[in-house]
């Protein structure tokens, strides 16, 4: 829905907002220096003040957790709101109307509010079909499941056969097979996904039945089957049960992942309001991010054999790069040949709850698996273990969690942190262009130009042809600030919003260049020229391999000859 609000209308409302008021009004500031407030970070745990407000910038930062964005960001963190909502609640704090067809094609619009509608009567259709089938029934109750938890999350039964659900809903069969709900044949007719299986609604987290689960009471193959991806549902950013935990608690403390929709509901009936499943994919950082606007208390619930190790191995993976200060990950491994469904059964919620307490921590458990890969006890293999861990938590972001890994695998490697971070030496003399000043020149450019948008009014020359990673991103910055008059860090960061480069421009946009208010100008015009240097050495370069390879014509060598001027000249 992102890309159906018009980038000029997310322009307008941050030049309206103040940010400094609209978290002031949320967490009390304190003016301390200049244009910036600071705070104790509302998104962790400190008890000196190191979260600053800019308000020149519009941008706020914590020097303690990481934590930083505009307006909209902050809103998405502390209210825990998802992008769309963010926006209409800041527009209706201003009194400002999202032009309607910013929410997206009316035609479009139409078609998923259908899709949605025409769910939810199968989702009934379903429900009032479980009561007609006593095997279905039975089925339920052999697994341990109340009437009532079956009425709260609303489970069904699609009767055998190849169209029930076709038959009943005959007019919008082209809808239901947009929902993924029946399959086209060969012959252009169509045919019911879902045949004699336990039916699961899976709901978004306002509660719209986007899709199905399906489970088989007796043998067969798949056991669950899922619906298809389709315009209202992707399995990557879904979660079952996360509707359901977010109605029974106004906060959640914690959330526990599992594997299954039986796992969850039989959680849940035992008091154990905090579960939810993925949907036939592994956990994805989209599961993360959306689970992290809800709590800062996630823990794994893995099978305690071999395959359930792995699992949690990859779940490492996908959690490293997403990993933020001040959320706590955990991993609880069950006894062999339970599943949480049987073992809550068997233990009840007190004893089930104290292994969630006892759950490892990702530290511990990171440390454990890597350590069962090598014998630390012999010096070839702790560097490899050194080699193992170093290439796992440099996908880490930078923050306090990744200083404090590197510290213990520093203990645990009997080298120190120094060691661990120290930058390989390069195997040849670099070139001119590969020198270590070229990358802070363009680097602090950049900086600057995010932190400051009206230096690119200075910049009057041609900019240099260059081959130094991040100058085409320098580039399209200048590009967008001259189409764009009046941006400032806050509104600029939003055309990275969603984008790989997101996370470069947030880091640069609160780096500390060091620069005095009054030099910044001349700073900026500085690095153009050590670009500009820079790109007039890198000509030079190619034109000499050129002379040497096939030769110049007479205006190459002409401009050669200009450029060796200027660069004796300059030294």
């Amino acid at each position: 829905m992102t890309k159906f609000i018009p980038r000029e209308f997310i322009q307008e409302l941050l030049n309206r907002v103040d940010i400094v008021e609209l978290i002031d009004n949320r967490v009390p500031l304190k003016k301390k220096s200049g244009n910036n407030y600071f705070a104790c970070c509302p998104f962790h745990t400190e008890k000196s003040a190191s979260f600053s407000v800019s308000h020149n910038k519009q941008f706020y930062h914590c020097f303690g957790c990481g934590a930083h964005g505009n307006a909209i960001d902050f809103l998405m963190n502390y209210d825990r709101l998802e992008f769309p909502e963010t926006v209409e609640t800041l527009a209706k704090q201003l009194g400002m109307e999202i032009p309607r067809e910013t929410r997206m094609p009316e035609k479009q619009a139409a078609a998923q509010s259908s899709l949605y509608d025409l769910l939810e009567s199968v989702s009934q259709f379903y429900q009032k079909e479980l009561r007609n089938y006593p095997r279905a029934i039975d089925y339920l109750k052999k697994r341990g499941l109340s009437g009532q938890i079956a009425k709260d999350f609303n489970i069904g039964f699609a009767p055998a056969g190849w169209d029930h659900v076709l038959k009943n809903f005959e007019k919008q069969k082209f809808q239901l097979h947009d929902a993924g709900m029946l399959i086209k044949k060969d012959d252009g007719g169509f045919y019911d996904r879902f045949r004699d299986r336990i039916m699961f609604p899976i709901h978004d987290k306002r509660g719209r039945v986007i899709g199905f689960g399906g489970r088989v009471i007796d043998q067969g193959e798949p056991k669950y089957l899922n619906s298809p991806e389709t315009p209202i549902f992707q399995k990557g950013h879904e979660l079952y049960g996360l509707h359901q935990a977010l109605k029974a608690n106004r906060q959640l403390k914690q959330v526990l992942i599992v594997e299954g929709y039986m796992d969850v509901i039989a959680l849940f009936q035992q008091g154990i309001q905090y579960a939810v499943a993925t949907l036939g994919t592994a956990t994805t950082p989209n599961h993360l991010q959306r689970l992290f606007r809800y709590t800062n208390d996630i823990i794994f619930c893995f099978d305690g054999d071999n395959a359930g190790r792995t699992a949690a191995a990859r779940a490492l993976q996908v959690t490293f790069p997403v990993m933020k200060d001040g959320v706590q990950i955990r991993f609880m491994f069950l006894p062999d040949g339970e599943d949480p469904d049987s073992l809550v059964r068997k233990e009840g919620k007190d004893a089930f709850e104290k292994r969630l307490q006892d759950a490892s921590s990702i530290a511990d458990f990171f440390f454990q698996n890597i350590m069962s890969q090598t014998d630390i006890n012999t010096t070839d293999g702790r560097a490899r273990f050194v080699k193992l861990a170093t290439d796992e938590l440099n996908h880490l972001p930078d923050g306090i969690f990744k200083q404090m890994m590197f510290e213990e695998l520093a203990k645990k490697s009997r080298t120190t942190v120094e060691q661990l971070l120290q930058p390989k030496k390069p195997a040849a003399t670099p070139s001119v262009t590969q020198k270590a000043k070229s990358p802070s020149a363009l680097r602090l450019a950049i900086s600057l130009l995010v932190q400051q948008p009206e230096l690119a009014s200075y910049l009057k020359e041609p900019l240099p042809k260059l081959d130094l990673k991040g100058y085409d991103l320098f580039l399209q910055l200048i590009d967008i600030i001259h189409q764009n008059p009046g941006l400032n860090t806050a509104t600029l960061r939003e055309f990275w919003r969603d984008k790989p480069e997101e996370k470069l421009i947030a880091k640069l946009a609160q780096l500390d260049h060091m620069v005095p208010e009054k030099g910044i100008e001349q700073e900026f015009l500085g690095s153009i020229e050590r670009l500009t240097e820079i790109g007039r050495k890198q000509t030079i370069e190619h034109m000499l391999i050129k002379a040497s390879q096939s030769g110049l014509s007479e205006e190459e060598k002409l401009n050669l000859q200009k450029l060796l001027k200027i660069q004796l000249f300059e030294s």
